[in-house]
């Protein structure tokens, strides 16, 4: 009927035009020519008319069209839904098969494949817009403790320390210093920047793209961890991640530890060695075990898309700055008048982003009651740094960079700039000004303690991320005050050494007493 339509239009059209002709070619009289301009008008209505109509028609056989097409693939788009849903539960039916295999038998291989077929199943369910599988922490956490008891390689003792491995993990505000060995030159400087990562951008694939990145591995660090994404690092802060200032340091370091794993590629069990602020003894014992508590277990992490099985069976913490004396104690002794820090009263002055940590030490003993750290670091100085450069960000790594640079290659650009500055020109006055601070704050606090040192504190050790950059003034101040001052060199690296030493002595203290 359809097609019959217009075949109908156009023979009346044609009539029409038919019916004026005539009329126009039989008009002789006047009132002929009255009648012909009366039918002409009356064929003209007509043909209009038919315009009008012949337009109609065809707007409603677009119409019908479009909607016979919306139909059709409605149609289709329902039949696909049906088969991704009858898809979703034979995968639903499938994950709760394998985690019934997985009850009656665990093993790492077996929970990693169910993890990544929760992804895939959870990547179609995203895709469609339905609820996401939601597998509970402890689920995870019960097979792995099922695994560790049935796995003979696995049976240790909580918190026992039979691992070759030792990871040094120095939790610093602008970069994680971390090592596996006492080697200077292996300790690794990661960005202390964390992003979590979106799970649409896990499940999408958005950030599997990096992996490809031919760059230093420093430059690309990224884990998924419990359905958790996470850019550590440089990456981290490409994702616009800052340094978490103001934050506790218990926040994120299970993330930096598992990077810090997955950088030196280590696996099966671990120990770790890590330091904390030692803001007051109450609130050190708190975060001491927050720390034990999220990082002794096993775990399972996928490091730039690769799975990886490890078991942490023993976690250290130190106070920050510790780890220093123990560099420094283990160090061949160059010059005679170096005391003996093992039979002395010395005191370790820390130097970090926003903290002094200044530990008291008697015979080697940490003294608890006067050990402290203060709110003052060289984040002060990046901020008044940064207040003198147009667009500058005080917590930029670059011009952290550039400020820890020797002098005379200490230039930095903020981004959009044209020019970049040189930084010596504003640093010398703003060095020696805080030195004169970080003097003043040590002395002040030295002074406290004589209420029960008998002899007066005359031994510092300098150390931290500040401690090689004042180094000259801080020495040249406290010796104006009859204060010995030691460097622990490499400053920065100092803690994250001694921290490793101190896990090596701990290792071989229970090995000595197993055997």
């Amino acid at each position: 009927m359809i097609f019959i339509i217009p075949l109908l239009f156009g023979a009346l059209g044609a009539a029409v035009g038919a019916v004026a002709g005539a009329f126009t070619a039989h008009a002789t009289g006047e009132k002929d020519r009255q009648a012909a301009k009366h039918h002409r008008q009356v064929a003209n209505e007509l043909t209009d008319k038919y315009a009008n109509l012949e337009k109609k028609y065809y707007e409603f056989a677009d119409e019908s069209k479009r909607q016979i097409n919306d139909l059709t693939r409605q149609h289709a788009l329902n039949e696909v839904e049906k088969d991704c849903l009858r898809l979703a539960v034979r995968l639903q039916q499938n994950l709760i098969y394998l985690m019934w295999e997985i009850d009656r038998e665990s093993t790492a291989d077996a929970l990693n494949i169910f993890q990544i077929a929760v992804e895939q199943t959870n990547q179609v369910f995203y895709q469609l817009k339905e609820e996401l599988i939601i597998v509970p922490d402890d689920y995870y956490a019960r097979i792995l403790k099922a695994i560790e008891a049935n796995t003979p390689i696995n049976k240790v003792k909580p918190n026992d320390i039979s691992s070759k491995i030792i990871l040094s993990v120095d939790l610093g505000r602008t970069y994680t210093k971390t090592c596996i060995s006492r080697d200077p030159n292996g300790v690794v400087f990661i960005p202390a920047n964390v992003k979590h990562i979106p799970f649409e951008q896990i499940f999408t694939g958005a950030i599997y793209k990096y992996s490809s990145i031919p760059t230093d591995p420093l430059m690309n660090l990224w884990l998924e961890y419990k359905g958790n994404g996470y850019a550590v690092g440089q990456l981290g802060a490409k994702f616009g991640a800052n340094l978490g200032v103001g934050q506790s340091k218990v926040e994120d370091a299970l993330v930096k530890v598992l990077a810090a794993i997955g950088y030196f590629k280590l696996k099966d069990e671990i120990s770790v060695v890590i330091g904390l602020p030692f803001l007051s003894s109450e609130q050190f014992e708190i975060e001491k075990r927050q720390l034990i508590s999220m990082i002794a277990s096993p775990h399972i992490i996928k490091f730039r898309g690769e799975s990886v099985y490890l078991n942490i069976t023993k976690v250290l913490v130190m106070p920050e700055g510790y780890g220093s004396l123990l560099w420094k104690e283990a160090q061949p002794k160059k010059r005679w008048d170096v005391p003996d820090f093992t039979k002395n009263t010395v005191t370790i002055i820390d130097i970090g982003y926003e903290n002094i940590n200044m530990l008291m030490l008697n015979n080697f003993r940490f003294v608890r009651d006067a050990s402290k750290s203060e709110s003052f670091g060289m984040n002060r100085l990046y901020e008044l740094m940064a207040a003198e450069i147009e667009g500058a960000d005080s917590q930029s790594l670059a011009l952290i960079s550039a400020i820890t640079k020797p002098k005379g290659e200490r230039f930095y650009r903020p981004k959009g700039a044209s020019k970049a500055t040189n930084l010596d020109d504003f640093l010398p006055n703003l060095i020696e000004q805080f030195s004169r601070e970080i003097c003043s704050r040590i002395l002040a606090w030295l002074d406290e303690q004589e209420d029960w040192i008998i002899n007066r504190v005359t031994n510092v050790i300098i150390t931290g991320g500040g401690g090689d950059f004042f180094w000259e003034d801080v020495q040249r101040l406290l010796k104006e005050a009859n204060i010995n001052a030691y460097l622990a060199a490499p400053s920065r690296q100092a803690n994250a050494l001694g921290q490793y030493i101190y896990g090596e002595a701990q290792l071989s203290t229970v090995r000595a007493a197993r055997s």
